[in-house]
């Protein structure tokens, strides 16, 4: 029989719970209608200790956490890294099987999450604080278990960012109820939240704790009764209940107190928890951190990703406020505080809403209110109202600033702080270690956006730049390079510099690669390294970036990881970008003075494998063509600068004739061809024949010579300047006898190859054509006569004079 169905099996669970000795009180996190009631509950009780389901390994931030300098939103973070791989992870939920697994976790609290409120509360009042949660390594589950899974079946192996991790919620487990369900089906619920809000967030529905708590505990009966059993042994939900009442029972013991003199505040699934204590599950050994640290509104949001969020800090927050002052409408007030702060918003977004938008939109979020039986009106009844009032079309369309308004408003810029005496996370203190160090202090003021052009040549600014990319590879969003892929650039960087709340938050977040910044580049550096399937241009401009960085043991790497990434990828075009890589590396490594030598050796073994490697592009699909061509142009111009005398210039000519004669393609022809002519192998006049050759081939041959010049133009620049006149002639007569058709189909790709050139070439081309048609004379056939008056041809054989009689005295 459902459970549902059976109203009295639920109703006497619900009464046994609120009937024990123990006080019980649930809570759902980030509830503000919780928090309120939670804090007249604790006075009444004053309990000598006060359980808290958080993480249990980090009760010892209780002080900090209560302390008055700490300002929430704030997080307790915890990081594990299973070194000796007990959980037999590696290479599963790390990169590459000699990579350690790392976990982290984050347990937020805001201003009004009742856990917060509730240790605020209870510490004032004298009472010991212990929180009973499983840790997080004690939630992972091993490559064992979950290969039979927690129900004995077999499980398919998990994705690195698939392992679960810390779970601080029931709002999943109770949208899995058919409670819920069929709750939502009846009174036409849309989501979970706006189920929760209508039944229990409004503060006008219930007047005292008592009967808050006594009717929260029923329906969470109810929702337990009719969530699966499945689900909450796969999930890992039992696991953490067990350590939750064993904790409990022995801080009870141990300390002496009486269950009547303690609380319990949990999620509300959890009340129902078995009691029966089995056998303990040992913590698995390894690095384990925790620490408290700040966090903000945007990260709390459901938007920030986290999947026990609040969709609303804000707002949640301005009713919350309203409450606890306990001023009548408190839901009302806080709806019109709201709409009033989105009307706002939207006009600084350049939407044209008044007042009288305002006042439309409370009187509308009151009357939908009063249409769904609601006692005040939502944050649903108050979004469909704005978008009601506010939206002349589709949300997504026309009322897309006013979204990014509502949004903006909901989430809130909050960002909290954390006491100085718990002192910051290694990687953060090593941060501002390095902004102090490197003379970076007034990029950390508020709001400071400042844009520096480093000179790499000057050793503090080489500093500051392994500094920049190093936080880049971390994803720390404080230095922005602004000069990527730029020409020119070898010895200047410009960057520009923000800090923002959410770099600590970031630095947090990577706190478990490393205690200091290199030490986290470098450990970032080596997982993405050790990634399987990874092209040579990858894995070489990975290495280019390490050098940037400036990280240790890169000759190491050099050797071990790009030597075997040429020798094992055979394809042009990636071998082309990383030769690309490669040179760019050997010129950073002798800007800086290191030993070259092995930079160098890897730049002549991919030039030779790339050499080899260009017959086999010869017939390559057409999606390949423009990366093969830029590998050709790569070694072509190679070859021509000064590098080339040091390499092995006709292995290049041999296997470009080879492809040149195998190829199907035009355009690969063309490009052959036209790096054939650069390097002088063949003659301009050579190359204006092949051109002159497609006039008095097949109409169906005829038309592929756009392609063919496409090629040729990419490939060849210098040549172009000086056999203009035998090019141009070729091109002539192409165009002379191509009929309108084939004109028209030659024409796209034609005219697109001309556009593609350099602006000189174009220009020194478009004169020949000029020349050859009459309409301009041939360089020496006419001398220019200036045009002007006695007076200023007077003064210019003055000037004249005087600047022969200067240059007398110079020695040349």
């Amino acid at each position: 029989m459902d459970p549902i169905l059976d109203a009295e099996h639920v109703r006497a669970r619900a009464e046994a719970v609120l009937a024990e000795p123990l006080f019980w009180f649930p809570v759902r996190h980030h509830s503000p209608a919780v928090a309120r009631h939670l804090v007249s509950a604790i006075r009444a009780r004053r309990p000598r200790v006060l359980f808290v389901e958080a993480p249990s390994d980090a009760t010892e931030l209780v002080p900090h956490l209560v302390d008055e300098r700490t300002k929430p939103p704030v997080a307790i973070y915890a990081s594990y890294r299973d070194d000796a791989n007990v959980l037999g992870l590696a290479g599963i939920a790390s990169p590459a099987p000699d990579v350690p697994a790392k976990f982290a976790s984050w347990y937020p609290m805001l201003p009004y999450s009742p856990e917060y409120v509730g240790i605020k509360e209870a510490t004032a009042l004298g009472a010991r604080v212990v929180f009973i949660d499983l840790p997080l390594h004690g939630q992972l589950r091993s490559r064992e278990e979950r290969g039979r899974g927690l129900g004995g079946d077999e499980e398919q192996e998990t994705a690195p960012e698939e392992v679960p991790l810390s779970v601080h919620d029931w709002d999943a487990l109770a949208m899995e109820s058919s409670l819920y369900q069929r709750l939502a089906a009846a009174a036409g619920y849309r989501s979970w939240n706006e189920c929760w809000d209508a039944l229990f967030e409004a503060p006008e529905r219930f007047p005292d704790a008592s009967s808050f708590r006594a009717e929260l505990t029923r329906f969470c009966a109810a929702v337990r009764a009719t969530t699966p059993p499945s689900v909450t042994e796969a999930d890992g939900t039992l696991l953490r209940e067990a350590h939750m009442w064993r904790t409990i029972a022995e801080t009870l013991a141990a300390k002496g107190v009486a269950e009547t003199e303690a609380m319990v505040v949990c999620g509300g699934f959890h009340l129902f928890m078995d009691r029966e204590l089995g056998a303990e599950r040992p913590l698995p050994p390894g690095t384990v951190y925790r620490t408290l640290t700040p966090y903000s509104y945007a990260r709390t949001s459901e938007l920030g990703g986290y999947g026990a969020g609040n969709r609303a800090p804000a707002f949640y927050g301005r009713l919350f406020d309203h409450a606890l002052a306990e001023s009548e409408g408190a839901s009302f007030r806080a709806m019109v505080d709201h709409v009033v702060a989105v009307l706002a918003r939207a006009r600084k977004e350049g939407e044209l809403v008044s007042s009288a938008d305002a006042i439309a939109v409370t009187e509308h979020a009151e009357l939908l209110a009063k249409l769904r039986g609601r006692s005040a009106p939502s944050l649903d009844d108050t979004r469909d109202a704005l978008v009601s009032c506010c939206v002349k079309g589709s949300l997504e369309v026309e009322g897309r600033a006013f979204a990014k308004a509502m949004t903006t408003v909901e989430t809130g810029s909050a960002v909290g702080r954390v006491t100085p005496e718990l002192g910051r996370l290694p990687l953060v203190h090593d941060f501002y270690a390095h902004v102090a160090a490197l003379d970076l202090g007034e990029t950390i003021a508020k709001d400071a956006r400042t844009k520096l052009t480093l000179d790499l040549r000057q050793p503090d600014d080489e500093r500051r730049s392994a500094f920049f990319h190093r936080l880049r590879q971390l994803g720390i969003p404080y230095a922005e390079l602004l000069t990527e892929n730029q020409q020119g650039t070898l010895f200047r960087e410009v960057w520009r510099v923000a800090w923002s709340p959410e770099v600590d938050a970031e630095l947090a977040e990577q706190n478990l690669h490393g205690e200091s910044v290199e030490a986290a580049a470098l450990a970032r550096f080596d997982e993405e390294l050790s990634a399987a399937g990874q092209g040579v241009d990858v894995v070489t401009e990975r290495i280019l970036r390490a050098a940037k960085m400036d990280l240790p043991g890169l000759v190491m790497r050099l050797h071990a990881v790009v030597g075997v990434a040429v020798d094992t990828d055979a394809r042009l075009g990636p071998l082309g970008r990383a030769l690309s890589n490669l040179l760019l590396l050997e010129a950073h490594v002798k800007r800086r003075g290191l030993h070259a030598e092995s930079a160098t050796a890897l730049v002549h073994r991919c030039y030779a494998r790339t050499a080899f490697s260009v017959p086999y592009a010869a017939n390559v699909p057409a999606e390949e063509h423009d990366e093969v061509v830029a590998a050709i142009r790569t070694l072509g111009e190679l070859l021509l600068g000064e590098r080339g005398e040091s390499l092995d210039r006709a292995l290049f000519v041999e296997n470009v004739k080879t492809a040149r004669n195998e190829s199907k393609s035009q355009l690969l022809r063309g490009a052959l061809s036209g790096v054939l002519t650069e390097l002088r192998v063949q003659t301009t006049e050579e190359l204006a024949a092949e051109i002159a050759a497609f006039a008095k081939a097949r109409p169906e041959l005829l038309v592929t010579c756009g392609e063919f010049l496409s090629g040729v133009l990419q490939t060849s620049r210098t040549s172009l300047l000086l056999g203009a006149d035998a090019l141009v002639a070729a091109i002539d007569e192409l165009v002379r006898v191509a009929d309108w058709e084939q004109f028209m189909v030659l024409l796209p790709r034609a005219r697109a190859a001309f556009e593609a050139m350099h602006d000189r070439t174009r220009v020194s081309l478009a004169d020949r054509v000029a020349v050859r048609y009459g309409l301009r004379a041939e360089e020496g056939d006419a001398i220019a006569r200036i045009e002007t008056s006695v007076e200023v041809a007077a003064r210019l054989v003055e000037l004249d004079a005087k600047v022969a009689e200067m240059m007398k005295a110079w020695d040349f």
